[in-house]
C-alpha cells in the first residue's frame, strides 16, 4: 500500500492494449482471469451512487425522525443540545452528519434531501455504535407518550407540533412562539388562532376577534366550534382580553355579548338560562363539563354601539364614556380526563399502549362542579364583568373553588368592593343575616322583595382576635354563610374555618331589583382578595 491506498484493490491499465490488469497477477497468466472487465465498470459506478443515495437519505432520515433541526447551529459541547437529546440521541446525531459530510451534505443542504420513513432498526443500529450505555428513545416509542399537537408549551400558551403544521391550515393560523422538541417530529411550539366560523378540535386553540389586537365596531356575529375529543372531560375558557359593551338592567342580551352554548349544559353555563358574557373580563376563566363528541360553540354578536366601560377618551374621563370598540381574546382548552387511546381497556385502538396525561393538563383539572378554580393559596377573586361600575348580571348560580393544600383549616377574604342586592333597608349595611323584623337578608322570597342573592361561604369570625390558653386567636363572631348589602359582614372581612373544601357560592335572582334594594352606587358584585390558612389555626 501507498499512501494508504492498497494497488490490489484497483487495476493498473497495461498500456499495450488498453487493458487493465491487476499488480498481483502473475507474467505469464494466459487464461485473462486477472484482466479488468470493462463491461461491469458501468455497473460498479451505479452500484457507489446508490450506496450513496441510500446512506445519505437514511442518515437524513435519522436527523429529521429525532427532530434535528439543521437551520440552526449544533455544538455538541453546549449544555441545551444535551438536554434536548440526551448523550445517546447526541451520538446518533454526530454520526448521522458525519455520513453526510462524507458526500458533502452541510447545513440547510440537509432540507433538501428527500428522506424516507425511518426504521427501528436504523436508529438501533447506530444506537448500539455510538452509545453502549445510553437507552435510544425509538420513534415509535416515543409516540406511545408524546403525541405532535398535544403536548402542551410554554406554560399551556400553545401546542408542540411541527413547523408544516405550524401553518394557515383549514382556517386555523398557526403561529410559532418558541421551540419544542418533545415529540417525535416536533420542533416549534404553536399557537394555533382561530377567527369567525373556526371549527377546530385542537387541545388549546384562540378565539379572537376580528383584527385583534386592535378594537372593532363591526356590526356581526362571530362564532368557533369546538369539537370535543374523546378523553376530554372538561374545557376551560382563558379571557387574556375581553372588552365589550357594559351590561343593561343585569342583562348582556341587549348589547354585545360573548355567549357560550354548552350541549353538556343545556340549562346555562353560569345559572339558570344564564350563559352570555359582556362587560370588562380580562384575566377571568371559566371551567365546563363536557362529554366525548360533545360541540361547545362560542359565540360573540356584536353592533359596536354599546359603551364599553372603562375606555379612555379626550381628558381624564372614566366610565361609561361613549366608546364602543370591542374586542376579546379567549384560550381554549381542552383538559382530558385520561389518557388518549385509553378508553376500553389499557390499549388503544391501534394496539399500543395507552399514553400518559401531561402534567399541565393534569393541574389545570378542576374538581367537579366548579365554574372558576384557583390554585395558587393566595390571591384575587372577582364576579364577573365587574369593573367598579356596572351592575352584576342576573340568573348566576356558580361554584368558585380554591385549592386546598396539605395542612390547611380556612382561608380569609378581604373584600376590597361589595355590593349585592339585599331583602330590606336595614339589610342593606351587610353586617346582619336578618333585619329588625327578623326577615332574611340573602334568601327571601317575598315577592315585593329583589330575590335570592348572596355570596356563600361559611364565615367563622370577622377578624377580630384575642388572647386564649393556646395563643393569640380569631374570635367566632361571624357564623352566617349568607352575604349581601354593602359589605362583606361587618368589617368587609371573613375569616372561615373548615376541613371541607374551599368555596364560595354566587347566586343572583332572575328578576331585576328595585332601586332600592341595592346599595349606594348600585349592585356591582365584588372584588376581593383570599388567602388559605394553613399550618394550626
Amino acid at each position: 500500500c501507498e499512501n494508504g491506498v492498497c494497488s490490489t484493490i484497483f487495476p493498473n491499465f497495461n498500456e499495450e492494449d488498453d487493458s487493465p490488469t491487476f499488480d498481483n497477477c502473475e507474467e505469464d497468466d494466459e487464461d485473462g482471469t486477472c484482466l479488468y472487465d470493462s463491461t461491469n465498470e458501468e455497473d460498479a459506478v451505479s452500484k457507489i451512487k446508490d450506496f450513496e443515495k441510500e446512506a445519505v437519505e437514511k442518515a437524513a432520515g435519522v436527523l429529521k425522525a429525532i427532530g434535528f433541526n439543521p437551520d440552526e447551529e449544533y455544538n455538541p459541547s453546549q449544555q441545551r443540545g444535551g438536554r434536548l437529546f440526551g448523550g445517546g440521541m447526541q451520538a446518533v446525531i454526530d454520526q448521522a452528519l458525519a455520513v453526510l459530510r462524507i458526500f458533502g451534505f452541510t447545513g440547510a443542504q440537509i432540507n433538501t434531501i428527500p428522506v424516507h420513513p425511518v426504521q427501528q432498526t436504523a436508529l438501533a443500529a447506530l444506537a448500539q455504535v455510538t452509545a453502549h450505555k445510553a437507552v435510544i428513545v425509538l420513534p415509535t416509542a416515543a409516540q406511545d407518550t408524546n403525541l405532535p399537537n398535544y403536548e402542551p408549551c410554554r406554560g399551556g400558551e400553545g401546542l408542540c407540533t411541527s413547523a408544516q403544521e405550524c401553518k394557515n391550515i383549514g382556517g386555523v393560523q398557526g403561529k410559532s412562539i418558541g421551540k419544542c422538541g418533545n415529540c417525535v417530529g416536533c420542533s416549534v411550539c404553536c399557537q394555533f388562532v382561530t377567527g369567525c366560523q373556526g371549527i377546530t378540535d385542537k387541545m388549546i386553540t384562540y378565539f379572537q376577534s376580528p383584527g385583534y389586537p386592535r378594537t372593532d365596531r363591526s356590526n356581526e356575529a362571530c362564532s368557533l366550534t369546538l369539537n370535543v375529543r374523546d378523553e376530554v372531560c372538561q374545557v376551560r375558557l382563558d379571557f387574556v382580553d375581553f372588552e365589550m359593551a357594559a351590561p343593561q338592567a343585569g342583562s348582556c342580551s341587549g348589547v354585545d355579548n360573548f355567549e357560550i352554548i354548552n350541549t353538556a349544559q343545556p340549562g346555562g353555563v353560569f345559572g339558570p338560562g344564564q350563559s352570555k358574557m359582556c362587560g370588562l373580563n380580562k384575566g377571568q376563566h371559566v371551567y365546563m363539563p363536557v362529554k366525548p363528541g360533545n360541540i361547545l360553540i362560542m359565540r360573540a354578536t356584536t353592533s359596536g354601539v354599546r359603551n364599553i366601560p372603562l375606555a379612555r377618551t379626550d381628558g381624564t374621563n372614566r366610565g361609561l364614556s361613549g366608546d364602543t370598540a370591542f374586542r376579546w381574546n379567549t384560550r381554549v382548552t381542552q383538559i382530558p380526563c385520561e389518557a388518549p387511546g385509553a378508553r376500553g381497556g389499557r390499549s388503544g385502538a391501534d394496539g399500543k399502549a395507552a399514553r400518559r396525561i401531561p402534567s399541565h393538563y393534569r393541574k389545570l383539572l378542576a374538581p367537579d362542579g366548579c365554574r372558576q378554580y384557583f390554585q395558587e393559596s393566595r390571591g384575587r377573586l372577582q364576579s364577573y364583568n365587574f369593573d367598579g361600575k356596572s351592575e352584576v348580571l342576573l340568573n348566576q348560580n356558580y361554584a368558585i373553588c380554591v385549592k386546598r393544600p396539605a395542612r390547611s383549616c380556612g382561608m380569609t377574604l378581604k373584600a376590597l368592593g361589595f355590593s349585592l342586592p339585599a331583602a330590606s333597608v336595614g339589610c342593606l349595611l351587610g353586617n346582619v343575616a336578618t333585619d329588625d323584623d327578623c326577615a332574611l337578608c340573602c334568601t327571601s322570597t317575598a315577592e315585593d322583595g329583589p330575590g335570592v342573592n348572596y355570596l356563600g361561604v361559611v364565615g367563622y369570625s370577622d377578624g377580630a382576635s384575642g388572647r386564649t390558653p393556646i395563643g393569640q386567636a380569631y374570635f367566632a363572631n361571624q357564623d352566617r354563610y349568607f352575604f349581601c348589602g354593602a359589605k362583606l359582614g361587618a368589617t368587609n372581612l371573613i375569616v372561615t374555618r373548615t376541613k371541607g373544601p374551599l368555596l364560595l357560592r354566587v347566586r343572583t335572582a332572575g328578576k331585576y331589583w328595585e332601586e332600592w334594594s341595592c346599595p349606594a352606587g348600585g349592585c356591582l358584585g365584588f372584588l376581593m382578595n383570599y388567602d388559605v390558612d394553613t399550618g394550626t389555626c
